[in-house]
């Protein structure tokens, strides 16, 4: 995920244009919807009771070759393909069979510390594998077919919805009389800005700003901000804005003391329950899935329709998972039908001990899934 520096403000006036956040200015005649979350009392219970048609699907190896971990994941009903933290694209059936490890791209040297690609891609042709300037493509089997200029537009900072192009942009600062920077535009018109101050902080890359575009909407946000700009063709339709307890809520006079990078470590791990912004919002059926940025992420689910909220993260493994936790902490995508997210080595060992130590008996799947000693995907539904 790309560094992004990010300003913090306080609230101003720009002709026409009415600040609705802390450091974004935007237009005031925006619907805006508050939702009031306490994180830890959102709506918890069992896998059995809240998801449905959850499979564990061990991803299988050939010539002893381990999947050493999981950078990125996507899939498709019938594929299922990973980024390890080299970059290298490991592409899988829906079954778990390795059908194809993609390690190197002609003419490009696979450097130490760099990732060979950094995102996936997969469409009814197959799948794109971005790398820098330009995109490698392969069939559903792994089989290459070429490689194209890779635009500027094909980044995590843009979302196409129709043939309107949204952008995210992280503040200009080489100017110090320029006193606002844009941040979302819409084509040509600028939708969102930032209102510059000499204090600035260097936010780390904290989140992916832009959500995939799903049934032509898709989702901004923004770092240490807890406004989600819902986006469509024809600009910004809503927002949400998520109100959190005063733990949880970042103190923006303390964050703009911060200056670099030891300061910033010092500050991020005094202040753990802060969320520091909504990351990877999925549009899923009727409900909108978000993570809530802080050292211990926690994800929920707000049913747009209700304005129930499911704490993912508060739903707890039954017999019916055997005991298995259902998604990573980090990583959860979804295909428009399934949400999906992987298991790792270790936390099938766990799963194992805290079975023997509850007296649980040990499924032929648990142990199956130890056997494998590779990541294992993880697909479910809500209920």
């Amino acid at each position: 995920m790309r560094p992004i520096i990010l300003l913090l403000t306080v609230i101003s006036i720009l002709s026409k244009i009415d600040v609705k956040a802390q450091n974004l200015i935007y237009a005031k005649d925006i619907p805006n919807e508050k939702i009031r979350i306490i994180p830890e009392t959102t709506q918890g219970g069992t896998v059995s009771e809240l998801l449905s048609d959850l499979e564990y699907i061990p991803l299988k190896r050939t010539n002893n070759k381990l999947l050493s971990d999981v950078y990125e994941l996507e899939s498709t009903a019938e594929r299922i393909g990973i980024l390890n933290r080299d970059g290298h694209f490991h592409l899988y059936d829906i079954k778990g069979n390795l059908l194809k490890i993609i390690n190197t791209v002609i003419g490009v040297e696979d450097k130490k510390g760099i990732l060979l690609f950094s995102r996936i891609k997969f469409n009814e042709k197959g799948v794109e594998l971005l790398h820098g300037p330009f995109k490698a493509r392969y069939d559903m089997n792994g089989n290459f077919i070429d490689t194209i200029s890779n635009r500027k537009d094909e980044s995590k900072n843009v979302t196409q919805i129709g043939t309107k192009k949204w952008t995210y942009y992280s503040p200009d600062l080489g100017n110090p009389q320029i006193k606002t920077t844009n941040a979302l535009q819409l084509g040509d018109s600028i939708m969102v800005k930032y209102e510059k101050l000499d204090s600035v902080l260097i936010s780390y890359g904290l989140h992916q700003p832009l959500s995939p575009n799903f049934n032509n909407k898709a989702y901004a946000s923004f770092d240490y901000n807890t406004k989600l700009f819902e986006l469509d063709s024809n600009g910004i339709s809503k927002v949400y804005q998520f109100i959190f307890p005063l733990k949880n809520t970042v103190n923006l006079d303390e964050v703009r003391k911060v200056k670099d990078y030891i300061n910033y470590m010092h500050y991020y791990n005094a202040h753990r329950e802060e969320i520091r912004t909504l990351d990877n919002v999925i549009n899923y059926k009727n409900h909108l899935i978000l993570q809530l940025k802080k050292p211990n992420n926690f994800w929920i689910a707000l049913n747009l329709a209700t304005k129930n909220v499911i704490g993912l993260t508060n739903i707890l493994p039954d017999k019916s998972s055997d005991y298995l936790p259902f998604m990573d902490s980090n990583i959860l995508r979804s295909d428009g039908e399934y949400l999906f997210s992987f298991l790792s080595p270790q936390d099938i060992r766990i799963a194992i001990s805290k079975s023997k130590e509850e007296f649980h008996p040990v499924s032929e799947r648990l142990r199956m899934l130890e056997k494998s000693n590779n990541p294992v995907f993880v697909r479910f539904k809500l209920k």
